[in-house]
This record gives C-alpha cells, sequence and structure tokens, in this order.
C-alpha cells in the first residue's frame, strides 16, 4: 500500500468555534487538501482544543472536517509527521505569546504562573525542544509579525524569545505571511531578498465553492431580490456617531436594505440596534455561504473582510486612522493596524473608513466614491486582484509543500502531490 503523507498542522485555538474567521482560516487548509493529488493525511493540533469550553450553537452538530489534539500533549508526535504547518494567525508574534496565548493558558488552567506558561508556548509554538531537522520540515503560512520590533528580539526580561523566534524563522524550509510589512521583515531575518515571503491571508485560500460543504439552511438562501448588505460592527471598533446615518445613505444609494450578519454571537450595538435581523436559526455554513449573495458588506472585524472579499463581495472595513499605542496591556492581535494594511496590500484604501469626524460634504463624497466603485466594477477589479494572489500563493505553496514531502529525507518518504486546477 502505498505511503500517504502525514501533514502536522497547528493553529491558533478558537475556543467553542466562537471565531468565524478564524475557522475559515482553518477550513482553507482543508479546502486545499481535497483539491491535492496524491491525498495527504493531516493532523490538527493546537494549544487547546475548542471543546474546552462549549461550543457556539450554531457550530453545534456541524460536522467540521477536522479533529483537534492538544499541542503540548503530542508535541513528540510531530517528528512522526512527513512536514509540520504552522497556518495563520499571530502565533509567533511576542505580543500574542506574552498577552493573548499566556493568558488563556492561565485561564484554563494548563499553566500554573506567566513563568510556566511561556515556557511551554516556547516549546509548542517556537519548537525550543525540536530539532534542526524538524524545522527543515517546517512550513509557516498565513502568519503576520506586523507589530514586531526590535525591542522584541533584545527585551532583557524576555531573554529566550530573539533567540528562538530567530531560530524558527531561519531554519523552517519556508516562510510565507499574510501581509507585505511582515514579508519584508522575513526577508531581513533570513537574508534572503529574492524569495517571496507575501502570501495571502490564510482563509483566502479557499476558493468560491469551496465551503459548499458545510451544511446551510434557508437563512442564507433568503436574501432579499437585489441584494442586502450584511452589517456586523461593534466588536473591534467603537462605533463613531456619524456611522449610522453612513450606512443608511450608502444602503440608499445602493437600493439594498441593511441586514444584521451575526458573524460572532452578540447583541447588536446600540447606535445600530435598527438594523434588522434576519429570524431563525443560522449555522457556520450559512455565515460564509451567504457572503457572496450580499451585495456589500459593512464592518470592522478583519476576517469577516478577508471573507467577504474572497467571496467577490466588497467590503466597507471600519478602523482607526492610526496605529494605537504599543503598551504592554494593548492586544495589538486586536489592533485596527492590521484592517488598514491589508487593504493597503490589495489598494483597496478606498473601502477603509476612518472612525474620524467628517463633515457633511466628506461624507457625501465618500458615498459617492463607493457607490461608483461598486458600480462601475471598481470593486470587482480590488476582488479579483485579491483572488489572483491567493491562487498565486496557494500554488507556491502546494508546490512547496510537495517537494517538501518528495524529498527522501524520511524513511518512506511518499510520491509528490500536487494542486488540482
Amino acid at each position: 500500500m502505498e505511503h500517504m503523507a502525514r501533514v502536522a498542522v497547528i493553529t491558533a485555538p478558537n475556543i467553542g468555534y466562537r471565531n468565524t474567521g478564524m475557522l475559515t482560516v482553518d477550513l482553507a487548509f482543508e479546502s486545499l487538501r481535497r483539491r491535492m493529488t496524491p491525498e495527504i493525511d493531516a493532523t490538527w493540533y493546537t494549544l487547546h482544543t475548542p471543546e474546552t469550553v462549549p461550543l457556539r450553537e450554531c457550530a453545534r452538530g456541524t460536522d467540521l472536517p477536522f479533529r483537534f489534539h492538544p499541542l503540548a500533549e503530542h508535541l513528540d508526535s510531530l517528528r512522526d509527521h512527513d512536514a509540520v504547518v504552522f497556518w495563520g494567525d499571530f502565533l509567533h508574534t511576542r505580543h500574542y505569546l506574552e498577552q493573548d496565548a499566556t493568558n488563556r493558558l492561565l485561564d484554563f488552567g494548563f499553566a500554573e504562573d506567566r513563568a510556566a506558561a511561556r515556557t511551554l508556548l516556547n516549546r509548542t509554538l517556537l519548537f525550543a525542544d525540536q530539532p534542526d531537522e524538524l524545522l527543515a520540515r517546517t512550513l509557516s503560512y498565513g502568519g503576520t509579525i506586523l507589530h514586531n520590533s526590535q525591542s522584541d528580539y533584545e527585551d532583557f526580561e524576555d531573554k529566550e524569545y530573539g533567540p528562538l523566534f530567530s531560530r524558527l524563522v531561519t531554519r523552517s524550509r519556508r516562510v510565507w505571511v499574510r501581509d507585505p510589512l511582515s514579508a519584508a521583515k522575513i526577508a531581513h531575518l533570513r537574508g534572503d531578498r529574492t524569495t517571496d515571503h507575501f502570501g495571502s491571508d490564510a482563509a483566502l485560500l479557499s476558493r468560491p465553492g469551496d465551503l459548499g460543504h458545510l451544511p446551510t439552511t434557508e437563512w442564507s438562501r433568503a436574501v432579499p431580490d437585489g441584494g442586502a448588505i450584511g452589517v456586523f460592527l461593534g466588536a473591534r471598533t467603537q462605533i463613531p456617531e456619524w456611522l449610522p446615518a453612513f450606512c443608511q445613505d450608502l444602503s440608499e444609494r445602493l437600493g439594498a436594505p441593511l441586514e444584521w450578519l451575526p458573524w460572532f454571537d452578540r447583541d447588536v450595538p446600540a447606535p445600530v440596534g435598527h438594523i434588522a435581523q434576519r429570524p431563525g436559526r443560522h449555522t457556520i455554513g450559512d455565515l460564509v455561504g451567504v457572503l457572496p449573495r450580499y451585495r456589500l458588506v459593512i464592518t470592522d472585524t478583519y476576517h469577516l473582510c478577508v471573507n467577504a472579499w474572497g467571496a467577490g463581495t466588497p467590503a466597507v472595513c471600519v478602523g482607526a486612522p492610526e496605529p494605537a499605542p504599543k503598551t504592554h496591556d494593548d492586544y495589538l492581535t486586536l489592533s485596527d493596524v492590521k484592517k488598514h494594511v491589508f487593504h493597503m496590500a490589495y489598494d483597496a484604501t478606498d473601502f477603509y473608513v476612518s472612525t474620524l469626524p467628517d463633515t457633511r460634504e466628506g461624507h457625501e463624497r465618500r458615498i459617492d466614491r463607493l457607490v461608483r466603485l461598486v458600480e462601475g466594477g471598481g470593486a470587482e477589479a480590488v476582488a479579483a486582484r485579491i483572488r489572483a494572489h491567493a491562487d498565486y500563493s496557494a500554488t507556491a505553496f502546494t508546490e512547496t509543500l510537495a517537494s517538501l514531502l518528495d524529498t527522501p529525507q524520511r524513511p518512506g518518504s511518499p510520491g509528490s502531490p500536487t494542486l488540482a486546477p
């Protein structure tokens, strides 16, 4: 019997599948796996499994194509795989290790104190105890080091991060990051100015239709004739006073009603409480399945923007005009910078709406510009640019993975997979 390639996939924890965007990141690897021939066997790992807390209602009963193993308990099993893939998110940034990841390990009782948590994170996400041979079989795709700075590598309170991070980045087989600024940093760190380190966001590697295997209901099919505008606001950025009127004006100009898109499970914020909520229960499949049916999406949430554009639907992204100060208490994973950089990378800043106050004249000019882009083909050009980069990047990743799996460095190395057209 032919040996099937075994690939360990390490992703950020998504407790209860509460974060729809993070789930689309994980599903995108499965989209790639389904298109590769010969087939590969993926084993999924994360710091703490979704079942650490009760699953989100719309995810319950969904037959998702993966089952996660707690990474710390299975760390030694990584060496039994033909390749290891770090997939998406802030997994290797110091602020994530110091803030989000450490706090969650303490919250759920996986570590006794912050020092123990950091030791565990160094072992699991920076491969402190793993041999160079495993790093040579390791790829990283769709992550970001957007907020890393020189002080992170030299901080006297954290002497281990700099050397461990540098070792992982320089000795891994290849690294793709999801934004061009992180790509420039990776080029500096690896001393490689010729390799393309700019990959797309991992969620974009699902092509339109790839997630059709997720169950849907009438909820996502009952979009009004002529389309609607999906709105999800208040989760990441404070809603400015002028925004509700802006949404309503845009709705009237496009002739498409506003409706609340429950990307996360949360109450509709009071400033936009007038926006209609579609009745009935929805599934995870509904949340992604409805995106190509919308005329437009308005949101402050990074991965909703990413998934809307990936579905060919323009997204108006609401965010702060400049980076927030880098303080010890800030969760930089939630910074608006990633949203702005994403849109800048694809000449899509016409769709990035700053929370700064605006004049009535400025408000009207912004509405006019967006309507012209949506109705005149400009939005389609942006979506096509994003899709072209994602398809190119998917090919680069799968060809590299195929080459790695075809290298006779382990007993029983399999044949080379390729990506189906």
